[in-house]
């Protein structure tokens, strides 16, 4: 799966537009979590839980 495939899950996984994963290129704390293994549901909690969703 592609950095950009990874983030359009992140997205649906936050009830989040599939568009605003362009957005989301560019914030390398995304790119840090995909580099680090975490699924889509994975980010979506510690982007909650850190409060940047």
């Amino acid at each position: 799966m592609t950095l950009f495939e990874w983030l359009a899950q992140v997205c649906r996984e936050l009830g989040w537009g599939v568009m605003r994963a362009h957005d989301m290129l560019d914030d390398t704390r995304w790119s840090d979590m995909y580099e680090q293994g975490l699924t889509p549901a994975q980010a979506a909690a510690r982007a909650r839980s850190d409060g940047i969703a």
